[in-house]
Formats: structure tokens, sequence, C-alpha cells
């Protein structure tokens, strides 16, 4: 009996991962050995921009919001980026390497991050149906309803219906243990499985809201070989453990990553983080050292046994299930189709900003939750109320005194019988009633850039859940619509997700002693700018243009990142995510081609000169999306709701048959 239970406790102790799985692991890393090797040699020449692409290095930093260097236009492979960087100065080259994690310089606030992210990570428990423990893994909320673990720690429904997940299983810094919170599985509402790329999605029951979750991004540009990556498991069972950047990615195969990491039994069903805490890869298997037989080693060198633990191997490697793979798969699944769960899965938004973890309070304080109240960045009121404190910052210029901008409410309306308001129609007569008839397109150019600026006489802020949500952006039906992928969302929806975002954003900068607009690649909001705001340096009033403004989740638009427009000829056949298709300084989008195309002649009149990434051939794509897909109902009800906020009109929704005779190249910088 004693040693029975002896066997129970070693059983209970650990997560071992499948014989088969360890084969195929092996055998996919033993058939990259040529090539992880060259990369490992150039990774030792000079990091990532020695060992990754031009165009990969581009892609990644276009993600991040980091203008490319004029100096390291990509030159057609004749040079390595380590090349091209060497023309940079010392300081862009050093801020270069710092973002792509070959310099271990980090800002205090990415601890922060770290935190937030760790909350959402917890100990999956495995039982039979005696309720006794017989196993660990870990898993993660990857949507406010649903985890994410391998297909070997949850492999049917049956399994996870007996098993649970526990969050907050971790110690204070006094080495205490923290109350762990149990939440059931609930696999009759949702469980999807696949053995190839070893995932199980699986729904869970209970208040997830003291945890968050984290999102995944379907983009390819999280990653770049040589960067820092960072795991959050519990080990063995054990509590939360985190190897911190003590990782390195050595290799990029179409399913999987390969990387350098501290992982064990138990780490399996881990998420796998970049430097900007986005989820990369779903941790499955480490990679054992094998003899000449192919026999798995133990760390004492000896081959692996019968009943000998996956503790005793001696790892050299790890693997992880792609993050963009497996959402590409779980998008052409038909058993997922129509469901609600995993709808918020693909769909993501990022979570409101928690309190930081019991598991952190401050010192002299009992272990309780640290809010923004404790930090003192909010006060409540004697009603316990918290008011945030805003600063008002008011702008007078001299000249002509005009009436006031309208006011502005942000609460979301229904869109209304009359969605385009009758007198639109006359309004905009009104607006082009003093243009020349006939002239040449030159002519018409600058008269038509003449009339949009003159007219433009208020200036919103940049506030896209003030200004673009509640209203503007709103179809006939009352919802918003996704401008490149056409994923549907309630105004609500965005605007708390911005609102949030920006909260965070105000707190880490007042906390570190940064811009708020620093941090807005790591809170991203939901809007595209049609014309990216790097081309423009963020100025105003051309980062508040409403008319160049869509609502547009974070991984769509850091999958365009600042890219130009472009028209694959094998698009249909090439089509890399929902969002569309991206190919190095190339994009063209899955949907909202002919309103992306308005919205960025517009800005080429209104603006002329700004643009300097256009050139004649961008014209004739946008003026063949313009005529392939004319303006309809929703951007006319746009271009009348904009009128009203700014005072200016885009004359190519109101007169489409214009377009071929204005000289948009006029607009282009040179």
């Amino acid at each position: 009996m004693a040693q029975a239970a002896v066997r129970r406790e070693r059983y209970a102790a650990r997560m071992d991962i499948p014989p088969e799985v360890l084969k195929e692991t092996q055998a996919r890393f033993v058939g990259r050995d040529s090539v992880r090797t060259h990369t490992l040699e150039r990774l030792g020449v000079g990091g990532p921009l020695a060992a990754e692409t031009q165009a990969r290095v581009q892609g990644r930093l276009t993600r991040l919001g980091v203008p490319f260097p004029d100096a390291c236009a990509l030159s057609e492979g004749r040079e390595t980026m380590l090349e091209v960087a060497g023309r940079l100065p010392g300081d862009t080259r050093i801020q270069m390497e710092r973002i792509l994690g070959a310099n271990d310089l980090v800002g205090v606030a990415y601890l922060d991050l770290a935190r937030a992210a760790a909350q959402a990570v917890g100990r999956v428990v495995l039982r039979d149906r005696r309720g006794r423990t017989v196993g660990f893994g870990t898993g993660w909320l990857c949507s406010p309803r649903a985890i994410l673990t391998n297909h070997h720690v949850l492999e049917d429904a049956a399994s996870a219906r007996l098993s649970v997940i526990e969050f907050n299983y971790e110690l204070r810094p006094d080495g205490s243990l923290s109350t762990p919170v149990t939440l059931p599985l609930d696999p009759d509402t949702l469980f999807l499985t696949s053995q190839a790329l070893d995932y199980s999605l699986v729904a869970v029951r209970g208040d997830t809201s003291a945890f968050g979750w984290l999102p995944l991004y379907a983009s390819v540009d999280k990653t770049v070989l040589g960067e820092a990556l960072s795991i959050v498991q519990h080990p063995g069972g054990e509590p939360k453990q985190v190897a911190l950047r003590e990782n390195r990615l050595v290799d990029l195969l179409p399913d999987f990553l390969h990387y350098e990491t501290d992982t064990a039994p138990g780490s399996s069903g881990s998420p796998v983080f970049n430097d900007a805490w986005e989820v990369v890869a779903l941790h499955h298997s480490g990679v054992p050292r094998t003899d000449a037989q192919g026999r798995t080693l133990r760390r004492d060198g000896q081959p692996m046994q019968p009943g000998d633990p996956d503790s005793a191997i001696e790892w050299i490697a790890n693997e992880g299930v792609r993050v963009s793979r497996l959402l590409s798969d779980l998008r052409a699944r038909p058993d997922a189709a129509g469901n609600p769960l995993v709808a918020e899965v693909l769909t993501p938004s990022r979570p409101p900003p928690l309190a930081l973890s019991p598991a952190a309070p401050p010192v002299g304080r009992a272990a309780e939750a640290v809010s923004a109240v404790d930090l003192g960045l909010v006060t409540p009121g004697p009603d316990g109320v918290v008011s945030w404190p805003v600063t008002l910052r008011l702008q007078v210029r001299g000249g002509e005194a005009g009436p006031p901008p309208p006011p502005v409410s942000s609460a979301p309306r229904p869109a209304p019988a009359a969605y385009l308001g009758p007198q639109d129609a006359a309004a905009a007569a009104a607006y082009y009633a003093g243009l020349t008839p006939g002239g040449d397109p030159q002519a018409r150019f600058v008269e038509l850039s003449q009339l949009l600026t003159r007219t433009h006489t208020h200036t919103p802020r940049y506030n896209p859940a003030a200004e673009l949500y509640p209203h503007v952006d709103v179809w006939p039906d009352g919802r918003l619509r996704s401008l490149y992928s056409a994923r549907e969302h309630r105004p609500e929806e965005l605007i708390a997700a911005d609102r949030a975002a920006q909260a965070r954003r105000t707190e880490l900068a007042a906390r570190e002693g940064l811009s708020v607009d620093t941090l807005e690649d790591a809170f991203p909001y939901n809007c595209e700018h049609v014309v990216p705001q790097s081309w423009f340096g963020k100025r105003e009033p051309m980062r508040g243009d409403l008319h160049h403004l869509f609502a547009c989740e974070p991984d769509c638009n850091s999958f365009r990142g600042n890219t130009p427009y472009f028209d694959f000829p094998d698009y249909g056949e090439a089509l890399r995510s929902d969002c569309g298709r991206r190919d190095p300084g190339e994009f063209e989008p899955a949907h909202g081609k002919g309103a992306a195309a308005r919205a960025t002649l517009y800005f080429l009149l209104r603006y002329p000169g700004v643009v300097r990434q256009y050139a004649e051939r961008h014209l004739q794509t946008l003026l063949a999306w313009h005529a392939a897909q004319p303006p309809g109902d929703w951007e006319r009800h746009r271009n009348a709701e904009i009128f009203t906020r700014q005072g200016n009109r885009n004359p190519l929704i109101d007169h489409p048959g214009w377009a071929g005779d204005i000289a948009f190249s006029e607009g282009l910088g040179r």
C-alpha cells in the first residue's frame, strides 16, 4: 500500500509528454540541423540583424510602430540587414537592437506588462473519475471565457470535464502561498482539439475578470530569429514561475518555433511571449538529447528507462506551436464555425487593465489587491465613486473667430431611420457650388485641395472612442465593421477597449515619466489610419482627421503596419489572413479596398506633399479600387457625419465620377 501511494504521488507530480510527441519533435529538430547551425553562426556574428532578412526585420519594426530608417531601404537581398544597419548612426542602431531583443536593457514598465500577462496563466489539474489528481499542465485564458492548453494535456471532452484550472497558484514575496482560485472547465459549451498542432481550446465556467486574458494575433511579424522570448509556466505542477528573457528563438518552421528556454514537465500548454508580451507560441514539448542509436538520454548520460520521469531527460531545446498557425486552423474548422466563444478568440481585443496581483503587495501592506486607488493615481470620493484626474488643454489661435465645434457624445447610438439625413444632399450641393466648371486635372486638384483645407474649420484631436466609434463609423445596422477583415463589433465594445487601453497608457506614462503616445504600440487603439501615422509623424490635424480613420482591430492594424497598398495578381491563391496579404513593402486588404482608396485620395487632396511613399503606380491601384467598389450608404453616412464635425467633405464619396478628372499626382511628396 505504501509503494502504491508513492507511485500515485510520483505520477501526480508530473505531466509526461507522450513518446510520439517527443519523437515527432525530435525529428523536426534534427531535420533542421543545417539550417539552425547557419542561423546560430549568424546570430553569433551580429544577433538578429545578422541572422534575419531585411524584409522580416522591417516587418518586425513595422509591427512595433517603429519607422524603418531611410538608410535601411531594401536592397533586393544584396546586403545583410547587419550591413545595412552599419550605415545608421550609433544611437539608431542601438535602438533597433534593443527593440529586437539583442540588447538586454528594457524599461521598468516591462515588469508591469509581465505581471499582467502572468495573471492569465493557470495550472491545469487533471483528475480521474474518483476525483484524484493524476497530473498537471499549464493553461491560459485566450479570451474571457476560454483557455488554451495542449491536446496531450486535455485529449478529449471527457478528461476536460473532470479537470479544473487554478489561477493565482503562486508564491507571494514573503514565500507564502497565495489563495488559488479554482474554476471548472466546460467542454459541453466548447471543446476543440487538434492532435497535429497539439492544442485544445476549452470553455471555462466562472468569473475570470480578475485575471484578464492573452489575446491571439495572427500576424507573422511577432518575432525575429535571435529575439528574446519569455515563458510563464507551472513546471511539474509547482507554483507559477517565469523564464524571463532567458531564451532565444533559433528556428522558424511553418507550424512550430524552436527556442532555447528553461522549461520542465508540467510546462506543457504554457504561453511563449515576445518582448511586447504578445503570445507567439503555445509551448508543447522539449527536444531531448539522443545518442547515436536515437535513444533519449537522461541527464546522467544514460538512456531513458521505462518508468523514468520527464524530469530525468536532458533537454537541448524546446518547441511551440505558432499562434498564427493555430488561428488559421481554428478559422478553417467546420466545427468552430458560428461558435461565439471561438469568435471571441478569433477577434482579439486587449483586456482592460488589471489591478496588480495579490502576489506582490507593497511593502508593509497586507496581501490584498493593489489598485489604481492604492497607487494614488485616482481618489475615491465620500460616496466611493472614483474620479480620474483629467488635464484640459485649450489652444487659442489668432485670426477670425469661427463657431465653436459641435459637442460630441461618446454614447453609441443606433442607426436612425433616416440614416443619411434627408438634408445632406442639399448640403453637399451647396458645398461644391463655388467650383469652376471644367478645367484641366491639375487645376481641379488645386481648387478641390483649397476647398477641403478652407472648410476644415474644426480639427478634432485623435480620440476614436469619442469621435469615431459612437456615430461616424456606424453601419446601418448600428454595428462597426473592421475595415480590413469585416469582423463586426458593437460600438460600446470598442469604446470600452480603447478607454481601458488609454487608462493603462496614462498610468504607465505617469509612473515611468513617458509620453502617453510612446505606449500606444503596447496598448493600441482599435483604429486604423489608412495613411499610416509614421508617414506624417503623428502630427495634427492629420492624426485626428476622421476622413481617414476606420474601426480596425489591432491584429489587422499591425498586420498592415505602415506598408503602402498594393494589388497582388495572385491574391486569391495567396491570402495570408483574414486581414489580407502582405509582402515586404506591399499590402492588399481582404475587405474595404474602395473605402481605403477614397480615404487615401482624400488625404492627398487635403495634405498635398505629405505622402512620399506612393508613386504613380500606386495611384492607379487606388483609382481601380475606387471604381470597382463605389461608395454605399455607410460611406455616405460617414461623409455626412464628418462634414457636421469637421466642416469638410470627401469629394470622391459625393461625386465618384470626378476621380478621372483630378491629377492626384499633384498631392504626392517629391
